[in-house]
């Protein structure tokens, strides 16, 4: 027997995860190890209640594990190489929060039987607890400033501890909010062995590689650090304070990851912002190019308008993905940033069919699923709210017209029109999400892109071959 029969070649595979506003990832190389890169927002505030720790349980208590081994702890267990949250805003470690923080509510969410990391990466930038209000609440900043950058940064599994040993009673060299409980959350993480998981803090000055990703690792697939920018001052790591408030800087000292694989590039750009790619493009200087220069790039900050569009040009992806979200107030993305994504792209023309470049958005591939109320069932008792079998005991069922007429619905907390107060039977409800998770593939020569289709379990795919990536101009 041929052995190529016996199954499919190990690829590198990308999963960019519909979390709505926000990023998640999950890199699986082709020896098997598993990155997960940022988890989306906490379940609480994503629209469909799902967020990047649900698929990557999933994917190991249900698309891993043989149907007979699926009650078994050991055989369930996610066990991830690197969990990496690319900067400290909650719509990008939100999802890693809920993967490992124990809370009874998040455990039940979780069919696999656990979770071990053998490291947690992160950037250093870190919110600190820096006081209360005159009316008691929390105040919070990004620490200490000297020489123009932010020098209070958060460094390993040590610090870690000592920066979250005082969450109760908050003193200044205390982590604050939801950044503080998920570092304490994974110091209680544990490796494979048992042993507690490393934490570490990454930038382009702590290693050209991340560990274990680099020459002479035992992956083929190569994961190159080239970001934050890291600076000295006076002997110290510090990260540049760029102007126009926190967010701009908590967003542009995103960790930025190159993944290499035979002659093939992908690019992982967290929330990069105008200010941190200008700072980029400087300290690269005539290397720009040569370091990130890519074949897919995962677009920055959800396609924000705040972008450099010579830093865009330096990129020259054939694919971009976007992590764009429905329910939220940005507006992302934005169009001029699609339509920016496309004109940088190298292009390649068939005929007068375009082939490349290609942007995916995870907001455009989502889809519902939507029907009318048929039949509304009355209880004695109130029922859980959502539970697997049918709920049997009706005490009355309502399912004609002329019944459900006397019942109306209240929408939200807005209840100024007709709009907001609808007959129950008027009513359509969302029956079901087809999530908008955008697929990427690599066997270090050609490029594979899927999404599923709206109107089935198939796949939407594109190949790109040698052929057509060198012709791509």
């Amino acid at each position: 027997m041929n052995k190529r029969h016996l199954g499919g070649e190990a690829l590198l595979e990308v999963y960019i995860i519909d979390v709505g506003q926000g990023d998640g990832l999950l890199v699986v190389t082709p020896e098997g190890h598993h990155v997960m890169v940022d988890g989306g927002n906490i379940r609480k505030n994503q629209q469909g209640g799902k967020n990047a720790a649900d698929f990557v349980d999933w994917k190991f208590a249900r698309d891993y594990v043989n149907f007979k081994d699926r009650d078994n702890v050991e055989k369930t267990k996610i066990r991830l190489d690197a969990m990496i949250a690319s900067h400290n805003d909650l719509d990008h470690f939100g999802g890693l929060w809920d993967l490992i923080d124990q809370d009874e509510k998040n455990l039940k969410e979780l069919d696999a039987g656990g979770v071990t990391i053998e490291t947690v990466y992160h950037a250093g930038l870190s919110w600190w607890f820096n006081g209360h209000t005159a009316s008691g609440k929390t105040k919070r900043s990004l620490g200490t400033v000297s020489n123009g950058n932010y020098t209070k940064l958060l460094t390993n599994r040590s610090s870690a501890l000592a920066a979250t040993a005082n969450l109760a009673n908050p003193d200044f060299d205390t982590l604050n909010g939801s950044w503080g409980k998920f570092i304490a959350a994974a110091t209680q993480c544990k490796r494979n062995s048992g042993a507690p998981s490393r934490i570490d803090r990454i930038s382009d000055k702590t290693g050209k590689f991340l560990p274990g990703f680099g020459p002479g690792g035992d992956s083929d697939c190569q994961m190159r650090v080239l970001g934050p920018i890291e600076s000295d001052v006076s002997g110290q790591p510090g990260l540049k304070r760029f102007p126009d408030g926190t967010s701009k800087n908590t967003n542009g000292h995103s960790i930025v990851l190159r993944l290499d694989y035979g002659d093939r590039r992908i690019l992982l750009t967290g929330d990069l912002n105008t200010h941190s790619q200008n700072h980029i493009m400087e300290t690269f200087g005539s290397n720009f190019t040569t370091e990130y220069r890519c074949d897919v790039a995962k677009g920055c900050h959800h396609g924000s308008h705040d972008v450099s569009y010579k830093f865009l040009d330096g990129l020259r992806p054939l694919v971009t993905v976007i992590s764009s979200g429905d329910a939220e107030t940005h507006d992302h993305p934005r169009p001029t940033i699609v339509a920016a994504s496309a004109l940088t792209g190298r292009r390649l023309l068939e005929g007068d069919h375009l082939v490349a470049p290609m942007v995916y958005m995870t907001e455009v591939a989502r889809s519902v699923g939507i029907t009318k109320i048929g039949q509304m069932n009355e209880y004695s008792e109130p029922q859980p709210k959502y539970e697997r079998k049918r709920p049997v005991g009706a005490k009355k069922v309502h399912n004609t017209k002329d019944e459900m007429a006397h019942y109306r619905l209240f929408l939200g907390s807005s209840q100024s029109s007709s709009f907001d107060w609808p007959r129950l039977d008027t009513v359509k409800a969302v029956s079901g999400i087809r999530y908008g998770l955008i697929n990427v593939r690599t066997d270090g020569k050609r490029i594979f892109t899927a999404q599923l289709e709206e109107s089935g379990g198939d796949w939407a795919y594109h190949v790109l071959n040698e052929q057509q990536i060198t012709d791509a101009r």
